[in-house]
């Protein structure tokens, strides 16, 4: 037996659930099914759950998930599966074609496989072909409809509208998954801290409805009514519709679960968000529709999606209808199987921070590291080095840095550049160039910390191609100049000036500094690799270096100027980084004094690049500076936890920044993992705080 990519009947179109099924005979011993699709897909044994999720991967390099099987019983079985072709690419996922393949093995043999054996049809349940958007990073939400729901997945069931599988020519080489499987926590009910009756008007998605719609608040006296299983029921009267809002008490990342009862079939939309700043949760956000639909039938709901992973605290439920019973509504946490290091603080703030920013280098882990589980859940060079840092130390494994990177190195483009995120699609694809070269600090790091050569070894080829991509952008004045293209993004930070909105020709500091750091990286690497062909690379570095002095510095200031032809604008980005690469030279210590001072007339450096000012201090002077990042530290940190944080933020300005689009969970701002260990601040810290060197 061959397996065969299948899918339902018809040609398939994007946002599209099929579902799938076969019967086979069990007569003992261990059971495994090995199993690819594009895009999602959930596996039920028996109408159990047996498996969600894939490995995200390109439609060139397939990586197949494996999975045992317990809960078989002798004779008749049922392995079922619903897939969700996503189909349209996004900043989490590169576009191929609607498929499944399995193989399923029973003591020792094959005893299934995908082919047109197996039945199929299009969901009855899941809505497909509606394409609503949450984010255009993070991609479709859904709607599920449950006056559509059938007993298809139980052995023996026979039911309209399935019928043969039709088979895809599509290749069927897989690659193993890199890491561990996804696990379920235990879950996490919200707990209802508003509610009321609701009145919509009609606007193009439910996202803008629910910000918009007029809520009237009821007391819960007036309202909820409790019985005697514990379930709460909310009664809303003539007014409109019941809302509700539950709070799952923290940041948390998982999939949405409902049970709960009511007695006719009505919507109920679920938007979610992280604060409740607007007296709601803020589901409307410019493009972005942070909700989710559900059409409920008479009498008891009870339903998990296993397709769409939700990041927030905070669920907001409009019940079309004007009473409802709940049993529970929350999340099902999903989280990567990491151990934490054992790191003990005597100081309790610092404890405290430490803590909270594990806790969010977990809530932006999942099959790779995320910028935000709410917003994006996408895969960033410049995010994930800072995240893979802090890796290091507060987690035992680091395969899932490694998964990582060699994702990234599989979506490298042809001008040698790295895709903004991996896997992305071509379509979505806006490169930063800068990011691309923390892409090498990056594996330069992760051979440093873990001793495994094997994936700089892996990947050095794409990294002298990414240097070799700058060169051709020397001008005639030594330096190199920025992309200034509609299909690059010269971006740097989010700051003033900094965010690369303007698309003109220019020779920017940031630029230099980002190759420079890049390139002495590049260098350490090849030492540790036995290389001998960096040497155009190094005489390149030292050209640059030299002329970013002559180009860049300001003797009236005594401090470099971030862009060629605006000598105005001063950045602690640019400065740090000619202090990290030497640009600086003599004048490092005038530097590093301004840098150090509180109003120091340049632009502040950002909460995701303050890494480079840390390191830059540090490194030239670590008896005199620690003591000032330690407070900076303790003040911007102690800022967000006084603000009720659970998880810490995206910038300083938290939810209003981006407008009013700022996410409360952001993997970059775990830096004080880093810097803490560096300064040596915990009592019981990773391998005895000894062979973690985390300095230059």
């Amino acid at each position: 037996m061959k397996a065969q990519w299948i899918w339902a009947q018809k040609e398939a179109e994007p946002d599209e659930y099929a579902e799938f099924y076969f019967d086979f005979d069990y007569s003992g011993g261990d059971c495994s099914l090995r199993f690819c699709a594009d895009s999602m897909v959930t596996v039920y044994l028996n109408n159990a759950l047996a498996a969600f999720g894939k490995y995200p991967d390109y439609p060139h390099y397939r990586v197949e998930d494996t999975v045992k099987l317990t809960g078989m019983q002798q004779g008749r079985n049922r392995i079922a599966f619903e897939v969700w072709y996503i189909g349209v690419d996004c900043s989490t996922y590169r576009g191929g074609e609607a498929g499944l393949w399995f193989e399923l093995c029973a003591g020792g043999r094959v005893v299934a496989v995908s082919g047109p054996q197996v039945q199929a049809r299009i969901s009855r349940t899941y809505v497909s072909h509606k394409r609503p958007m949450i984010t255009p990073q993070l991609g479709y939400g859904f709607r599920y409809e449950a006056e559509g729901e059938e007993d298809w997945k139980s052995p023996g069931t026979d039911l309209p509208g399935f019928a043969a599988a039709r088979t895809e020519a599509l290749p069927a080489e897989f690659h193993p998954r890199p890491i561990r499987r996804l696990e379920l926590g235990r879950l996490l009910r919200g707990a209802a801290v508003q509610q009321g009756t609701f009145c919509e008007e009609s606007y193009p998605t439910a996202g803008e409805r629910m910000q918009r719609a007029a809520l009237r608040y009821m007391p819960p006296e007036e309202m909820i009514s409790r019985e005697a299983d514990g379930a709460l029921r909310f009664c809303g009267g003539r007014d409109g519709g019941v809302y509700v809002i539950f709070d799952l008490g923290r940041e948390e990342a998982g999939f949405v679960s409902l049970d709960f009862s009511v007695s006719e079939p009505c919507e109920v939309e679920i938007g979610y968000g992280e604060h409740l700043e607007d007296g709601r949760v803020r589901t409307h956000i410019g493009p972005r529709s942070f909700t989710v639909q559900y059409r409920a039938k008479a009498g008891e709901n009870k339903y998990v999606n296993y397709f769409r992973r939700l990041g927030c605290r905070y669920l907001e439920v409009f019940f079309h209808t004007a009473e409802v019973r709940v049993r529970g509504i929350g999340l099902l946490p999903v989280y990567y199987p990491v151990v934490r290091r054992p790191v003990v603080f005597s100081n309790a703030l610092h404890q405290k921070i430490y803590d909270v920013c594990v806790r969010t280098l977990e809530l932006c882990m999942h099959d790779h590291y995320e910028d935000t589980p709410w917003r994006e859940q996408s895969f960033y060079t410049m995010d994930s080095r800072t995240q893979m840092l802090c890796g290091y130390i507060a987690f035992e494994d680091h395969a899932f840095a490694r998964a990582g990177l060699a994702l990234f190195a599989q979506g490298v483009r042809e001008d040698g550049q790295m895709p903004l995120c991996a896997p992305s699609g071509k379509e979505t694809d806006y490169p930063i160039p800068f990011f691309s070269l923390m892409y090498i600090a990056a594996v330069y790091e992760y051979c440093k910390h873990t001793g495994d050569l094997s994936l700089g070894e892996e990947v050095y080829g794409v990294l002298c191609g990414i240097l070799s991509a700058f060169l051709p952008r020397i001008g005639a004045n030594g330096v190199l100049e920025n992309f200034h293209s509609p299909q690059y993004w010269d971006f740097y930070e989010w700051t003033d000036g900094m965010d690369g909105s303007e698309k003109t020709a220019s020779y920017d500091a940031p630029l230099n500094g980002f190759f420079l750091y890049a390139a002495e990286k590049f260098a350490r690497l090849g030492e540790m690799l036995g290389r001998k062909d960096a040497e155009r690379f190094a005489r390149a570095a030292e050209g640059i270096r030299a002329a970013c002095r002559k180009v860049f510095y300001l003797p009236q200031r005594g401090l470099f100027k971030t862009f060629e032809g605006r000598p105005e604008h001063l950045s602690e980005l640019a400065n740090s980084l000619f202090v990290l690469t030497g640009v600086a030279g003599d004048r490092a210590a005038a530097v590093c004094e301004k840098l150090a001072e509180k109003d120091n007339g340049m632009v502040k450096i950002s909460l995701s690049h303050a890494i480079f000012k840390y390191e830059a201090l540090l490194s030239f002077d670590r008896e005199k500076y620690a003591p000032l990042i330690v407070r900076e530290i303790e003040d911007r940190y102690l800022g967000m936890l006084c603000r009720g944080a659970t998880s810490f933020w995206e910038t300083d300005l938290g939810a209003e920044d981006f407008g009013r689009a700022g996410s409360l969970s952001h993997g970059w701002s775990a830096v004080p993992v880093y810097i803490f260990q560096w300064l040596g601040l915990c009592d019981a810290s990773p391998r005895q705080n000894k062979e973690v060197d985390l300095g230059k």
